[in-house]
C-alpha cells in the first residue's frame, strides 16, 4: 500500500484538489464573456466549468504509466485506482454540501453543484480516455469537451444546449445522470485492470 500511495503521488493529488476548492471558493462566482457560435451571440462562461479540470487532469498525471510491477503485483491496484478517483469526486460532494446547504456564505448553489457534476463528468472521461487511448492522451477528452461546451454551448439568452452538461443548470436531470454514467464507466474500466487477462 505504502508503494501504491508513493507512486500515485497522493499528496500531490490531495493539494491540487485542495487548492481547486479554495480557488472555487474564492472566485467561483466569475465568469468570463465568450464569443459564442452555438446561437447566442455571446455568453458569460462560469469559472466552474474550467476549474474542475485541475483535479481530474491531475488525478491521471498522479497515475503515471503503469509499470511493469503493476502487472504482477497481488494488490489489486487497478482497483485501488478507481477507488482514489471516486475519493476525489466523493471529497468534492463532501465539500460541496455545507456550501449549497448555505452554511458557507458568498457562494451559491449553482457553484457547489455545477463543481461536483463537472468534476464527476471531466473525471470520467479522463478515465475512459486513459483506459482507450492511453494515459497521455486522457487528460485532452475533458479539457476539449470544456472548451467546446464554452464556444459552443449556449443557445439564446444563455441557455446551455441539451448536450452542453458543464453548462447545464444544477436542475438539469440529464446532466447529472451523463456525468454519473460517465464516471461509472469510467471507474468500472479502469478495475478492469484487475480482471484477467482472456487469451
Amino acid at each position: 500500500m505504502t508503494w501504491w500511495l508513493h507512486t500515485r503521488r497522493t499528496v500531490l493529488l490531495a493539494v491540487v484538489t485542495a487548492g481547486f476548492w479554495m480557488t472555487t471558493l474564492a472566485v467561483g462566482n466569475t465568469s468570463l464573456p465568450l464569443p459564442q457560435l452555438g446561437g447566442a451571440t455571446s455568453a458569460n462562461v462560469p469559472f466552474v466549468l474550467f476549474a474542475p479540470l485541475a483535479p481530474a487532469i491531475a488525478l491521471n498525471a498522479c497515475y503515471g504509466t503503469p509499470t511493469p510491477v503493476e502487472a504482477t503485483a497481488l494488490r489489486r491496484v487497478a482497483a485501488l485506482d478507481s477507488l482514489l478517483a471516486l475519493a476525489v469526486v466523493v471529497a468534492t460532494a463532501a465539500v460541496a454540501t455545507p456550501v449549497a446547504a448555505g452554511w458557507i456564505g458568498g457562494v451559491n448553489d449553482f457553484l457547489a453543484d455545477s463543481a461536483v457534476r463537472n468534476l464527476a463528468c471531466y473525471t470520467g472521461l479522463a478515465l475512459i480516455g486513459r483506459t482507450a487511448l492511453g494515459n497521455h492522451v486522457s487528460t485532452v477528452i475533458p479539457t476539449l469537451l470544456a472548451l467546446t461546451v464554452s464556444v459552443f454551448g449556449y443557445g439564446p439568452e444563455q441557455a446551455a444546449h441539451w448536450w452542453a452538461w458543464p453548462a447545464a443548470q444544477p436542475s438539469d436531470v440529464l446532466s447529472w445522470a451523463g456525468s454519473a454514467a460517465l464516471l461509472m464507466i469510467g471507474l468500472y474500466r479502469t478495475a478492469q485492470g484487475d480482471f484477467p487477462r482472456r487469451s
